[in-house]
């Protein structure tokens, strides 16, 4: 099947991304999806079909984080003054250390202290690396960010 280029607008770019299954799965065969499309032209050989994550909502940023998306089940782990929190995300939310958070830096500015223990003021996007459900690799979440950005701009 050939496929051409179509200029959409960011918030059509996380719907559609945030419907796909997995990083494997094509941003046209979760729009096929959407839009009730018969999927048998795209269908994948037996041995590469896709599996949805286990049933959850992805983390969507907020504010500073407009455009981040974490799927469900993806990993965490941050280390601070030789401390290491790990963590992932369940239903929605940032888990780290057992306790929810909205945003990376609100999780690192909870959990990081200085040495003599007082509160941080941190950016959790320059501390928390994030592994992708299916992936092997960890990535500093502030990269990840960057990619998507790039990604959205290419489109």
């Amino acid at each position: 099947m050939q496929t051409r280029s179509i200029d959409i607008d960011f918030e059509v770019h996380k719907a559609i991304e945030l419907e796909r299954w997995s990083f494997d799965e094509t941003p046209n065969e979760a729009l096929r999806r959407m839009l009730g499309i018969d999927a048998s032209e795209t269908q994948r050989p037996e041995s590469e079909s896709v599996t949805p994550i286990a049933n959850g909502r992805p983390w969507v940023g907020k504010g500073k984080s407009t455009g981040l998306i974490l799927p469900h089940g993806t990993d965490l782990q941050m280390d601070y003054n030789g401390q290491r929190f790990t963590g992932h995300v369940d239903n929605g939310t940032l888990v780290l250390e057992g306790q929810r958070f909205s945003s990376p830096s609100g999780a690192a500015d909870e959990l990081c202290r200085t040495r003599d223990g007082r509160k941080t003021r941190l950016n959790g996007k320059e501390l928390i690396q994030v592994r992708l459900p299916g992936e092997s690799g960890w990535v500093l979440l502030k990269e990840y960010e960057q990619r998507l950005r790039r990604k959205a701009k290419a489109a």
